[in-house]
């Protein structure tokens, strides 16, 4: 068994304002719902402040706050789309996608680290695919492959293998890992 975890990047800040509206009208929102969340993300402006010094007046394009109690809300809502087509590919990738906030974890069983490595680099690609079909992208840097054996005489050279993501290659941890506290 091995297991893939991946992050969407700066999952907050990078919320395209287009893609929350049209994602909250393919649910079935009220009108009403959609043209606050609209008017929550609209004409914003930001001043950057270093040292005391303050910056130029910018607009801001993307995200939604994280001090207010409702964006993570939003954002969820943001990524539904993506969470729905991470469970539809569960069958062509031969996994179980497993989704939560702004992780997201594919699970494969296979005889052998080879079939389960094919399989994660298939959940990998399709994952990306579709985070570019929803204006969101992965971090690589947080990206971890997990392997699960019981065969600890072939564990150093099952370790070595890597798992394709993007044009990175992501190794098997050898270590304990929490995720979503467990």
């Amino acid at each position: 068994m091995a297991v893939l975890l991946m992050d969407v990047k700066g999952a907050f800040p990078h919320v395209a304002r287009g893609n929350l509206i049209k994602r909250i009208k393919e649910m079935g929102f009220e009108a009403d719902l959609v043209r606050l969340v609209e008017s929550f993300m609209k004409a914003r402006k930001a001043i950057l402040s270093m040292d005391g010094k303050m910056g130029d007046i910018m607009n801001v394009e993307t995200g939604v706050l994280q001090v207010s109690p409702v964006s993570p809300v939003r954002f969820v809502i943001y990524l539904s789309g993506l969470f729905c087509e991470v469970e539809n590919k569960e069958e062509e990738c031969e996994s179980e996608g497993i989704s939560f906030v702004d992780d997201v974890a594919w699970v494969v069983e296979g005889e052998g680290v080879g079939v389960c490595t094919e399989r994660l680099e298939r959940c990998a690609a399709g994952a990306q695919m579709l985070a570019n079909e929803n204006a969101c992208q992965f971090d690589i840097e947080k990206t971890e492959a997990i392997l699960f054996n019981r065969k600890r005489r072939y564990k150093k050279p099952m370790m070595k293998a890597k798992v394709r993501v993007g044009n990175h290659k992501v190794g098997y941890n050898n270590e304990a890992r929490r995720w979503l506290g467990v």
